[in-house]
Formats: C-alpha cells, sequence, structure tokens
C-alpha cells in the first residue's frame, strides 16, 4: 500500500473515533457515570405497529367513540299476573260436584221415598237426557245407570246414613239431587263392593259358617230378601248399576239386621267371578265399604288377580282375597 493510501486509512479512523466519543460526551452530563452499552442486551428489535385508519385515512387510536346505554329488560318484559289472581278458587270442587246450568224445559229432578230395610225408592225424570248413562252417588257408594227413551230411571238404592243424600250426575255434573231421613239405618249393617268395568264381579256372603250352596250362603242371585232381613232371619245382598254403559260402575250391597244375637257365629265375605275373554288375566281394583249400625263408613281399595284365560266359562271363587272382610256378630 503507497503512503497516501495509508494516511487516507488513518485519518479516516481518527474521524470516525472522534465522531463517536463525541456522541458519547455528549449524552453525557456533568457528574454522569459512563453508558456502557451493551448491544446483546439493550438493542431490541423493531416491531412493527400497525395502525387502524378510518375512512378518511387517519391513523384511529383506542376504542372507538360510540356511546351505549344500557337497555332496561323490564320495559320489553311482559307482566304475568299471579296465579292467585286469575284463578280465585284455590279450593278446586271434585269432579262430580260441579252444578249444571238451568236450561228451560231441561230442569231435572230426582223424589225419594223410604222402603223397608233401610232402603230408598229413587225417581229420576230428565227431560233433556233421553237414554243417556248417569251417575247416582250416595255417601261413598257409586253406580252407573240409564235413562230410559223418556229421560226417566227408577231405582231402589240401600242408605247408608241417615240424612241420606243421593245425586245424580249426567257427564260428572250434578244435575239433580234430594235428601230424604232414614231413621231405619242404625238397625242394619252393610258391607259394599264396587268397582269399574266389564268384570262381572259377585259378592259373596258366608253367614253362620256356611259354604258355597248351603242355605247360609247368601248372594245377589239367591232367593234371600229384605223382607229376611226385616225379620231378623238372614241378611241380602244387591246388585246396583249397569254395565251397558260406556265408562261402567257397578256394586253390590250385603245387608244385615244389627239387633240381633250373633255372638256365636260370623260372616265372611267372599268374591267370585264369571271368567270371560274381556276379564281373564287382569287385575280389577275394587272399592269396599263397611258400616255397623248407620255408623261412620270405613273404606278400603283392593286389587284382585283374576284367573288366567284357560278358565274362561268357569265361575271362579277368590277365597283369599277378602280374608279381612269377615263380619264379626256382636
Amino acid at each position: 500500500m503507497s503512503r497516501i493510501g495509508t494516511i487516507k486509512s488513518a485519518a479516516m479512523t481518527l474521524s470516525v473515533a472522534f465522531g463517536v466519543g463525541f456522541i458519547m460526551q455528549a449524552g453525557q452530563g456533568e457528574g454522569s457515570a459512563p453508558v456502557v452499552v451493551n448491544q446483546e442486551r439493550d438493542l431490541k428489535a423493531v416491531r412493527v405497529m400497525i395502525l387502524p385508519k378510518n375512512e378518511n385515512g387517519d391513523a384511529v387510536f383506542g376504542v372507538p367513540n360510540i356511546v351505549t346505554t344500557p337497555i332496561d329488560h323490564a320495559v320489553n318484559s311482559r307482566r304475568v299476573l299471579p296465579v292467585d289472581v286469575v284463578y280465585a278458587e284455590f279450593a278446586v270442587p271434585q269432579m262430580g260436584t260441579i252444578l249444571a246450568t238451568p236450561v228451560a224445559g231441561c230442569t231435572a229432578t230426582l223424589t225419594a221415598a223410604p222402603e223397608e230395610a233401610a232402603l230408598v225408592s229413587l225417581y229420576l225424570v230428565a227431560p233433556c237426557h233421553q237414554d243417556t248413562d248417569f251417575m247416582l252417588r250416595h255417601e261413598a257408594l257409586q253406580f252407573t245407570s240409564r235413562t230410559d227413551e223418556d229421560g226417566v230411571a227408577s231405582m231402589v238404592v240401600p242408605a247408608l246414613a241417615v240424612d241420606a243424600r243421593f245425586t245424580a250426575l249426567f257427564g260428572n255434573v250434578e244435575h239433580a239431587s234430594v235428601t230424604i231421613d232414614v231413621p231405619d239405618v242404625r238397625i242394619y249393617d252393610r258391607s259394599i263392593l264396587q268397582w269399574d268395568g266389564q268384570y262381572n264381579l259377585q259378592l259373596h256372603a258366608l253367614e253362620a259358617g256356611a259354604e258355597i250352596g248351603d242355605p247360609g250362603h247368601v248372594w245377589s242371585a239367591s232367593m234371600h230378601s229384605a223382607e229376611d232381613a226385616v225379620a231378623g232371619e238372614q241378611g241380602f245382598v244387591m246388585r246396583l248399576g249397569t254395565s251397558d254403559a260406556d265408562t261402567p260402575r257397578l256394586a253390590e250391597v250385603y245387608t244385615y239386621p244389627a239387633g240381633h244375637d250373633r255372638s256365636a257365629s260370623s260372616t265372611v265375605l267372599q268374591l267370585s267371578v264369571a271368567v270371560n275373554e274381556a276379564n281373564c288375566g287382569r287385575e280389577v281394583d275394587t272399592v269396599t265399604i263397611q258400616t255397623a249400625m248407620g255408623g261412620p263408613l270405613a273404606t278400603r281399595k283392593i286389587s284382585a288377580g283374576l284367573p288366567s284365560c284357560e278358565a274362561v266359562g268357569q265361575v271362579v271363587v277368590l277365597q283369599d282375597q277378602f280374608k279381612d272382610l269377615t263380619v264379626a256378630w256382636r
């Protein structure tokens, strides 16, 4: 290298050194400590910052200036009235206690007359319910019947209370009722079996240890009648209701005089069924009702399993279903 080139290189080196020293000296104040630059630690890589712009091309910083107002949800809500305001009746009447609205020429009437053995003869006239099913209700006893083509029906029903009230209902709506005083209820005991449907059940009373077919066997097809109970000789069984109704409900009532000495005997109640293709192999829910000398009613629900379809055409006695229905004479 020539002497001139060496001089130029040295001059350039000195120029750079003085320039750096000048910059470092200018960045220090009096009494300041010298700044040591650590390139690996203090030098940061340049980061790219993207500025959002508006439609005019100007940079926009921060959140857009949009004013938001909370919505009052109560204004957009639909007011709902409390249930007790819409339906003021807290105690809803039971089905069958609703009274029918009177219609001119359609008023139904029910009349009653006393009969022997604390029975009541009922006569229903319902001119606007010709050939129509209805329910007859008395205390816990209820069964279906049907008016004729003139809207008339008559029946004899055992009373279960001294102040006996009978009610006729069409479509579960009360259309007529009557109350009659039956003081003779106090001298009779009654046991009732009632059920729904086409089951053709039968109640059998075996008095004083009798067997099926003995003279003490009392049921709806035997020759025993109310006159036997009035005479204090034996009880009798009445069948109530019709199976021809759309929803049939039937009952059988066993009645026996309560004022006689029967301390040495008892009566066992049994259930029989004529098995057919409609009821075979099914289970029927029954209700038993018992009252003694017009006292409080004792009701009980019992489920009875009917025989299989192999027994179709037979009459089967279900002896184990009603052991607890033994009537003990006083």
